[in-house]
């Protein structure tokens, strides 16, 4: 697969995120002033943008790294259920990408 390609797949999820985070915005201001709708919300865009980068970090094995981040990223699922968001499909929309970056850090762990 060319760089371009994975490039593009890897971004699905930070696209997920952002269009989550707008559909509820849109729907509630209030959402703003609720750090439980908002910071998951920044959390899960930080987390998808360290996934395009790449990390050059002696320290830390890059498959340690991916496992653990692939732990985070599953936790992003669970503010879909628990946060009371009032759109159902940005909701939706924080489940399908917290699964897919979890799954594309553990591919990452895979490549490593």
């Amino acid at each position: 697969m060319n760089e371009a390609a994975a490039f593009a797949l890897c971004s699905v999820p930070l696209i997920v995120f952002f269009s989550a985070s707008t559909v509820e915005f849109r729907r509630d201001r209030q959402s703003l002033r609720s750090l439980a709708r908002s910071l998951p919300l920044a959390v899960a865009l930080v987390v998808s943008i360290l996934l395009l980068i790449d990390l050059p970090c002696p320290f830390i094995a890059l498959r340690d790294l991916s496992k653990t981040m692939s732990a985070l990223s599953l936790l992003f699922v669970q503010p879909a259920f628990l946060c009371r968001y009032k759109s159902r499909l940005a909701a939706c929309l924080i489940f399908v990408g917290g699964i897919a970056l979890a799954c594309f850090w553990l591919i990452t762990s895979l490549r490593a």
